[in-house]
């Protein structure tokens, strides 16, 4: 790559360095040579997505940067992955070459070359195919596998593509270790939550015990979107659903206004009742029609209301004790 702009002699004397800078930046690639000329200009290479202008702000910096550490305008490199934007390519000029371009960079780069989908399509390509033009089309062409590409025999993207291979058989291994514990985890904790379930179901229908099963259930539920989400269960042959529609807004702020503040997949904690009145508040709190008999009952099983004997003397007590919070 280096010997198109600086010269085949110069292959041995550039290495990478590093790409932070003090302002808290980060470039892609940069090579810079080994011994100080004016013919060993450093050179910074970048890969984006699209070219737009806010990018080549960005690269501005970028080359400044690299001029202030290193005392000389970096030759710019950027591949596009994508057509670069027309508020960018209207500055497109000529260069050596036919499948890059150059834009102005008089005053923050040597020269700044630009090659993306549409510039590589002007050249007529023979194999084996120039390094830089072999690069940009690996980066543009977005094929998953070497036999997919139209120039499956030329040497440069045969070695990229055992380059991305050899990475990708590194890193999946890990990742998908990382998956297994996290299957296992969420199979055992969801495993838990059903025993407490199960365990709940011959109990009384007490306040407590709605309570433990409304945690457990949503405990259960959140296990069960984590696995979907560490599996990994898209599968690439099957087409997703579409996202659910958008609802008007309308709906959307009746949906705000009945909503529960326990909307989340794990409901807030609620406190366990330490008295008398503060059993009877969650009490009505979880039930639509106040039942002072039942209520009473229950919390009898749960060891409230000692002190009353019926649960009428439990009512009036509660009604008395709010009354007097008002005054």
């Amino acid at each position: 790559m280096l010997i198109i702009y600086v010269g085949s002699e110069a292959r041995s004397l550039y290495s990478p360095r590093p790409t932070e800078w003090s302002n808290g930046s980060k470039s892609d690639v940069i090579y810079a040579a080994s011994v100080t000329s004016a013919n060993l200009p450093p050179v910074l290479i970048e890969v984006q997505h699209t070219i737009s202008l806010d990018f080549i702000d960005r690269l501005l910096g970028y080359s400044l940067c690299v001029k202030k550490e290193f005392k000389a305008k970096p030759i710019v490199v950027v591949f596009g992955v994508h057509a670069t934007r027309n508020d960018v390519t209207s500055d497109f000029e000529a260069s050596p070459y036919t499948f890059m371009k150059q834009i102005p960079s008089k005053y923050w780069a040597e020269k700044c070359y630009i090659l993306d989908h549409n510039t590589i399509a002007e050249d007529t390509k023979t194999t084996p195919l120039p390094p830089m033009l072999a690069i940009a089309y690996f980066f543009s062409c977005q094929k998953l596998s070497l036999l997919a590409t139209e120039y499956r025999d030329d040497l440069t993207l045969q070695a990229l593509y055992s380059i991305v291979k050899e990475q990708t058989d590194a890193k999946i291994p890990a990742e998908q270790s990382t998956a297994d514990v996290l299957l296992k985890v969420c199979n055992q904790t969801n495993l838990q939550f059903k025993k407490i379930l199960n365990t709940l179901e011959p109990m009384p229908d007490t306040l407590l015990k709605k309570r433990l099963r409304a945690y457990a259930d949503d405990g259960a539920l959140y296990t069960h979107t984590c696995k979907r989400m560490y599996s990994g269960r898209c599968d690439a042959l099957v087409e997703p659903m579409p996202p659910p529609p958008e609802l008007p807004e309308s709906a959307t702020q009746l949906l705000n206004q009945i909503a529960s503040p326990t909307t989340d997949i794990l409901r807030a904690e609620v406190g366990i009742p330490t008295t008398d009145m503060e059993y009877v508040q969650q009490y009505r709190q979880n039930t639509e029609v106040m039942d002072w008999k039942l209520c009473f009952e229950t919390g009898k099983k749960e060891g409230f209301f000692g002190s009353y004997s019926n649960s009428a003397s439990l009512k009036t007590a509660f009604y008395k004790k709010k009354s007097n919070r008002m005054n």
